[in-house]
């Protein structure tokens, strides 16, 4: 069966609040009509910690997040599993169900201790993304726009040299979505197998600080990587009325273009389906996302099926995460 990948889902929030309010099955009822109709099988989902729950409670907050999602896949035993590898995913969706991978979106929740990588390992996390859009102890994130960055900004503390050799070493996809540039050139330089930018576009199409510079596509795609395209629309153009799904689609060709359509997915951070999301920080309407849940882009994977070989769009739309997954993790 073919794999279907969104690389990027920040789900978890969600299924933590619904769950707090006394819901059961949250994933099922609420996300997995809309992943079924556009056929994702595939994701990986994001350990997200708001700036509310930092430095104090980032650790609890991430820790609530894990447990509250396999409380909810306990209730849906049919629909979803957590996967430590890439067979293991593979038989999942042999078997009728949503392959789960998780990430650490940044790295708060390890504070300064990196032992607790190993910790979160243990739980199932098989990504680390060093930052979110701000700093930590690892490193500098890069922020959503230029005006918003650090006068001073630095790439990899020592500890975040720690932190990637750490995952190096525990066999963790490491993810340079969100972190600078000063940090990815840090990355690149020290890891030999693929690394990933998750969710992020071409910055010569769309000039976002979190867009990715031509140089940094080539990097990842040196390294056996994928760079999954976000459908956040600052971050498919400067101009708010040419964020569209054809503007989406443009930073798909132009990274195929440049780097090779085996190191090009889907890494959608659809948020606006998410209600906890939204509560907690309403958007504006420019800043919405192109689809507004995963059933809305049914026609843009359409599109990409259309537009491309078969074998091609395969890899687009899951082939080559797999691929990526499989050779770090197994």
């Amino acid at each position: 069966m073919e794999i279907v990948f969104d690389a990027h889902f920040d789900v978890l929030m969600d299924i933590l609040h619904f769950r707090r309010q006394g819901e059961r099955r949250v994933f099922e009822t609420r996300h997995l009509p809309n992943l079924k109709s556009v056929g994702v099988n595939a994701l990986i989902c994001s350990i997200f910690v708001d700036d509310a729950y930092i430095p104090e409670m980032a650790l609890r907050h991430a820790l609530n997040q894990i447990a509250a999602l396999r409380e909810d896949i306990a209730d849906s035993p049919d629909f979803f599993e957590v996967c430590l590898d890439a067979g293991q995913a593979r038989r999942a969706v042999e078997d009728g169900k949503v392959a789960i991978f998780l990430s650490l979106e940044g790295a708060e929740p390890l504070g300064s201790d990196i032992l607790l990588l190993r910790t979160f390992y243990d739980l199932g996390v098989r990504l680390l993304g060093l930052t979110w859009s701000r700093r930590n102890y690892l490193a500098d994130g890069s922020a959503f726009s230029w005006n918003d960055a650090p006068a001073r900004p630095g790439g990899l503390t020592k500890l975040g040299r720690e932190a990637v050799a750490k995952a190096r070493e525990l066999g963790m996809v490491v993810d340079v979505s969100h972190l600078n540039d000063a940090g990815f050139e840090d990355v690149a330089g020290m890891l030999k197998k693929p690394f990933i930018a998750s969710h992020s576009n071409s910055r010569a199409l769309c000039g976002s600080a979190r867009n990715l510079t031509d140089a940094q596509i080539k990097a990842i795609a040196a390294s056996g990587g994928v760079i999954g395209i976000n459908c956040y629309s600052p971050f498919v153009a400067e101009d708010a009325g040419e964020r569209t799904a054809e503007n989406l689609l443009a930073h798909l060709d132009y990274i195929g273009g440049l780097a090779g359509f085996d190191h090009v997915g889907m890494g959608l951070d659809i948020c606006d389906c998410l209600e906890s999301a939204a509560l907690a920080q309403p958007r504006k309407t420019h800043e919405k996302d192109v689809f507004e849940n995963h059933a809305a882009a049914d026609k843009f994977f359409s599109v990409i099926r259309a537009r491309y070989p078969e074998s091609t769009s395969a890899k687009i739309l899951g082939g080559n995460f797999i691929r990526v997954l499989e050779e770090v993790l197994g």
